[in-house]
């Protein structure tokens, strides 16, 4: 591949200067403020899906981000975000719980009897079970 020499392009970005230079001044007010209206509507635009982003993905911002949901950005990606699996038992009624899930929320400590659940009939088990 031949190597170009330093100055092969300058000609080239001259006359772009100049052909921008003039359509700029050729530009009437109207032109001017709608150029200047669409460019600081296109910056607010991605400022704004920039800082979503990043409220997103700090650790103070999760309080409350259940009430301000953007369901293109993955939450379950975040470093601070550990559910784990629901592999704990509750002594009381043997339901499957988180790690950090409080002992005795599903039952009330054992005060709430809930009635055993029948097997359902044969197409809606297999379902259930992924067979």
């Amino acid at each position: 591949m031949p190597i170009k020499p330093k100055g092969a392009d300058l000609n080239r970005n001259i006359s772009k200067s100049r052909s921008l230079r003039s359509r700029r001044s050729e530009r009437t007010e109207e032109q001017i403020q709608q150029q200047n209206t669409d460019a600081l509507n296109r910056r607010r635009t991605n400022d704004q899906q920039g800082q979503q982003v990043r409220r997103a993905f700090t650790s103070d911002s999760f309080l409350r981000l259940a009430f301000q949901y953007e369901p293109d950005i993955e939450y379950y990606a975040h470093s601070k975000v550990l559910i784990g699996a629901m592999d704990k038992e509750c002594p009381h009624c043997h339901a499957l719980k988180f790690k950090n899930e409080p002992a005795g929320m599903c039952c009330a400590s054992g005060k709430m009897q809930l009635p055993e659940i029948e097997t359902p009939s044969e197409p809606l088990n297999g379902l259930l079970i992924f067979i």
